[in-house]
């Protein structure tokens, strides 16, 4: 409802003396088959012209067969609410970047089509909408009490309410009983009217978005922001919002599906055990995202591992960005035993100390046995992604990030971790190395010893792909291994396929080094080789 609605008041009564063509039995599932084909042309003549008379048929005239189809007023009233509820799913899907459907038109056709809209709210969702230009206090005088939407923008990438919408955003917010969905980007004036509010309990509160736009301007929420209960809260999302008191509020939220706090700033801090403590009780938590700005939210010191963790039995994707210390204190204190997709994002560490992750990963089913790695570098950081048999866009993976740019570091690093998780590593049969050295003109700083220690837990792989830029760094690699007997680099390797040409990446003397007695001889191949 983009804009103000007109009174019901206006409406006229309607016109009973309609002839209809047919009578229809009263049958709702016969009823409905009979009208199908007439929904979409139905529907489009209400949103070109809404009759004020109100008694109006309302079918297509424009063929005979359809003037044999029944006016639209003789169909019961539970065959009308049908009709309605079918148009809503089947126009308006439930995408929250979509605005409601515009169940305000019918209103405006009678009567019988008012009676029936108002008497099924829940069956037919009915919220009031209020987003930028509505005028908010005459809307809600103006229709019943229903729940409220309160939609000024919330998403990244769109600008934040006007100035003049401000007002609006305050006077739907006085009406916490009512409010269903708030979806609002924060200026600095906005943060800090909806800082002073009096709190009170939001019992139909579903979804729950707020971004930052001045991020760098705003202060702390108080403790008492939102203090009062919101028990059915089934979405929250908060991008760049300081709210260290976040996890108090959260433990009314035990219903929560989708948990996203994405850009928590420096100011808006708060522990693992605190996190742990409010994610406990989640019974049907699905999506949970924890990623802050600052590699200086980190806890004082490291905690000791709780002698019972919470179970998230429904979580199944979950995306962490921090400092390994933090993700550590959390990942000790919970079990996902349905996680299929684990997304970590670390900032550059001097070391990288994971033991809990990796008895987190192994307690999660579709992530402990992997059959493919994807090394991949990039500009600003490394990757090394799993994946779990069968491969498909279904399947489980794990997804480890850390940011850093000289290509030595990022080889190390990644190194560290998977050596620290080699039980883990040591199942992978298909290992990719692909990207580019991030700093060219640096890649002779690293040499045999950090490709050695990368490759010591990928004691299973059997096929090893390199991409055209880093083949050549890796062959160096494995023609030193060639040279010292006591090395033993990829004892299963199979099959070695470089993406450049044979003559960019020799390994003369690396196979010939593995030619062991009784082996099956190793296959090199070069040229393209698909990558999903």
């Amino acid at each position: 409802m983009s804009s103000y609605a007109p009174s019901m008041s206006s409406q006229q009564s309607p016109n009973p003396n309609r002839a209809t063509s047919r009578v229809l039995k009263p049958s709702p599932t016969g009823a409905i088959s009979r009208v199908n084909g007439t929904i979409p042309r139905l529907f489009s003549k209400v949103k070109k012209k809404q009759t004020d008379g109100c008694g109006s048929s309302l079918h297509d005239n424009s063929t005979s067969e359809d003037h044999e189809c029944v006016t639209i007023n003789s169909l019961p009233d539970d065959v009308l609410l049908e009709i309605f509820n079918r148009h809503r799913l089947s126009t308006f899907p439930n995408d929250p970047t979509d605005d409601m459907w515009e169940w305000h038109r019918l209103t405006h056709v009678c009567r019988k089509w008012r009676y029936v809209i108002f008497a099924s709210p829940h069956r037919l969702d009915l919220r009031l909408l209020c987003k930028q230009g509505t005028p908010v206090r005459r809307t809600l005088d103006c229709w019943p009490a229903l729940p409220i939407s309160i939609q000024y923008s919330g998403f990244t990438g769109r600008p934040p309410p006007a100035l003049r919408d401000e007002d609006n955003i305050i006077a739907a917010l006085e009406h916490p009983a009512r409010i269903y969905e708030i979806q609002l980007s924060l200026t600095k004036s906005l943060f800090d009217e909806l800082a002073a509010l009096k709190q009170q309990p939001f019992p139909v509160l579903e979804h729950f978005r707020l971004t930052s736009f001045d991020r760098a301007k705003l202060s702390t929420l108080p403790s008492t922001f939102f203090c009062e209960s919101a028990s059915r809260l089934r979405v929250l999302f908060f991008y760049g919002i300081p709210f260290s008191m976040l996890p108090k509020f959260l433990l009314s939220t035990k219903d929560l599906v989708d948990l996203t706090l994405r850009d928590i700033p420096s100011t808006g801090y708060f522990s693992p055990e605190s996190l742990v403590t409010s994610l406990s009780g989640m019974t049907q938590l699905k999506t949970l995202y924890i990623g802050f700005t600052s590699p200086s939210s980190r806890p004082n010191r490291r905690s000791v591992p709780p002698l019972r963790r919470a179970v998230l039995s429904t979580l199944t994707s979950f995306t962490f960005r921090g400092i390994s210390e933090y993700l550590e204190d959390v990942v000790a204190g919970i079990d996902a035993p349905a996680l299929g997709h684990f997304y970590v994002k670390l900032f550059n560490q001097l070391m990288f100390d994971v033991p809990q992750l990796h008895q987190f990963i192994s307690r999660a089913e579709k992530l402990r046995v992997p059959s493919e790695a994807r090394l991949e570098s990039f500009k600003n950081g490394v990757s090394i992604t799993l994946f779990q048999p069968p491969r498909t866009y279904t399947s489980g993976y794990l997804s480890l990030w850390i940011a850093c740019n000289p290509f030595d570091w990022q080889v190390s690093s990644i190194a560290e971790i998977c050596n620290q998780s080699s039980t883990l590593f040591s199942r992978v049969e298909q290992l990719y190395i692909l990207g580019h050295v991030s700093q060219p003109g640096r890649e002779d700083e690293i040499g045999a010893t950090e490709w050695f220690e990368l490759f010591r837990p990928f004691t299973a792989v059997r096929s090893l792909y390199l991409s055209k830029f880093l083949g050549p760094l890796v062959v160096d690699a494995l023609e030193d291994a060639a040279d010292d007997p006591v090395m033993e680099v990829l004892p299963a390797l199979r099959l070695l396929h470089f993406e450049g040409s044979q003559k960019s990446a020799p390994v003369e003397k690396f196979v010939t080094a593995r030619q062991l007695p009784d082996q099956p001889t190793l296959d090199v191949r070069y040229g393209h080789f698909p990558l999903w």
